[in-house]
């Protein structure tokens, strides 16, 4: 692997992200609205599945935010370096059938949309596409530390044909104090691999690693975006 970005290191760094950005709950049929404390085996299981995914280099994701039918739906299909914090590939921006393809690449700071003038900086649809750098970690999470957190297990629900357990991640500081409850929930199939992350429903936000082959780097995309490919 190459130099292991900063922001990876912070403790379910994803979970602040969505407490800034949303405020919301839900469940899928079958899950727990409260959940359970989690178990040591179910600890061991969430502390590494985030390390897991970084571990295997640059991968694949589906992102979806929005209603399928809403204007500001957007969905994508994005390679994802974890290393370096950058994601590039396609995204399609309105309901579905109609929506507009665009090719993009970002970073947390900078967004990219390939035009025929080359590729240019704009303004992201959508504040929560950076949300998927967090996916990743650059060592496993302390079990124990998560068994004393408000990190819950919700119970085994069925996502796109396969069992999965899902698990409610702790707060940002590992307890809420006023009251609320961290939204983030990770979905894992039985080898420890996430399989989905979504923002509480299955509407505001939605990521999904897949098996695709990564797409290939693009050079101007890692110098506009300060990125290495050392």
């Amino acid at each position: 692997m190459r130099g292991i970005s900063p922001a990876r290191s912070r403790r379910f760094v994803l979970a602040a992200v969505l407490v800034g950005m949303l405020s919301l709950t839900g469940c899928s049929t079958g899950l727990s609205d409260d959940g359970e404390p989690l178990t040591v085996e179910q600890a061991d299981t969430l502390a590494q599945v985030r390390f897991r995914l970084a571990a295997q280099g640059d991968g694949v994701v589906r992102v979806s935010t929005g209603a399928s039918d809403a204007v500001d739906h957007v969905s994508a299909e994005l390679t994802v370096d974890f290393d370096d914090g950058i994601a590039w590939g396609d995204l399609k921006r309105g309901p579905d059938g109609i929506a507009v393809t665009e090719h993009v690449a970002f970073s947390a700071r900078t967004y990219l949309v390939e035009g025929g003038a080359g590729w240019q900086e704009s303004s992201p649809p959508s504040p929560m596409l950076t949300v998927l750098f967090a996916l990743g970690a650059d060592r496993p999470e302390n079990a124990q530390l998560l068994r004393q957190s408000d990190a819950r297990y919700l119970g085994s629900a069925e996502d796109e044909g396969e069992m999965l357990q899902v698990f409610r991640a702790p707060s940002a500081d590992g307890e809420r104090t006023d009251g609320a409850r961290a939204s983030t929930r990770l979905w894992v199939d039985d080898r420890r691999a996430l399989r989905r992350m979504d923002a509480g429903d299955d509407v505001a936000l939605v990521i999904r690693p897949s098996d695709v082959e990564p797409a290939a780097r693009i050079p101007e995309v890692d110098r506009m975006l300060g990125a290495s490919d050392e």
